[in-house]
């Protein structure tokens, strides 16, 4: 009776071996029914249509598993998937459909902001600033405490001014300036406003901005350009000594940023002119 043992213990091992398998099959069959009755089959099958780069496919399955449920708890991010896809695909109206209808509710915080900076940014790209602006402003003013208030301040600024409502676009740079001194935005912030002063005829405020972007960011892009300016202004003004500082100034801060900026015709007739006023004042220029 002992050789049976061996054999008993084979077919038992065979056995769950097979019942294991048997289960699994079954599982995997309940799961993919289950799916199939669910808006997952879809989706799963667009995002890995999108991984692998085709977009087509992927808006297909998106779009069929959103109008077969458009009530499912996973057609808000199935739209919010589905907007990425088209926002990279400079489908902006479209982007901006979906997007909307994604922010309705299923979304996590972080989703709910990237999408509600995604709309914004999508109005300003399709060509309409004034909606741009006001999404912008509206994340800025909802997130004060994210570190993209200062850019969405900045960028509802910047679409103001292109729809030309000069005093919201200057609102919202005051703002960035007063509210985030220390953002990367806060100089662009500055330069702007100092270019909106100067566009009116507003020198001397102009003037004013300008050295104060000077005075709290010396080391940025925009310190630079905001010398130049300065010794462009008091150049006008007859003040060439101001001027040559001025212009030193901003060639030591970013001589690259300059570099091209000084091979135009209008820089180097101001720096013959230079020359001439005030003579041994002024260095060779580089």
């Amino acid at each position: 009776m002992l050789w049976r043992l061996p054999l008993r213990i084979f077919w038992w091992l065979f056995g769950g071996i097979i019942r294991t398998i048997v289960a699994l099959l079954l599982l995997l069959g309940l799961g993919y029914f289950g799916m199939r009755l669910t808006p997952l089959d879809e989706f799963w099958r667009a995002r890995f249509y999108a991984r692998i780069g085709k977009i087509a496919e992927a808006e297909h399955w998106y779009l069929l598993g959103l109008n077969q449920h458009p009530k499912s708890k996973f057609a808000p991010q199935g739209h919010y998937e589905l907007a990425n896809l088209l926002y990279g695909q400079e489908r902006y109206r479209e982007a901006i459909g979906h997007l909307g209808k994604a922010l309705e509710g299923g979304l996590t915080p972080e989703q709910k902001r990237e999408a509600l900076m995604k709309i914004a940014e999508a109005y300003l790209k399709s060509g309409e600033p004034l909606k741009a602006a006001k999404r912008f402003e509206e994340f800025a003013q909802i997130f004060r405490e994210d570190e993209r208030a200062s850019r969405a301040l900045f960028l509802a600024g910047e679409s103001y001014r292109k729809a030309e409502r000069k005093e919201e676009a200057r609102n919202c740079w005051q703002k960035l300036s007063a509210h985030y001194p220390t953002s990367p935005f806060a100089p662009k912030a500055l330069w702007a406003l100092a270019q909106l002063a100067e566009g009116e005829g507003k020198e001397n405020l102009a003037q004013q901005i300008y050295r104060k972007l000077v005075e709290r960011y010396p080391q940025s892009s925009e310190a630079a350009k905001a010398n130049t300016r300065l010794a462009v202004l008091h150049y006008k003004q007859g003040n060439y000594k101001a001027a040559v500082k001025a212009y030193s100034e901003a060639l030591k801060a970013a001589p690259e940023l300059l570099k091209e900026a000084l091979q135009s015709e209008a820089v180097r007739k101001l720096w013959q002119k230079l020359k001439e006023q005030v003579g041994s004042a002024i260095q060779t220029s580089p």
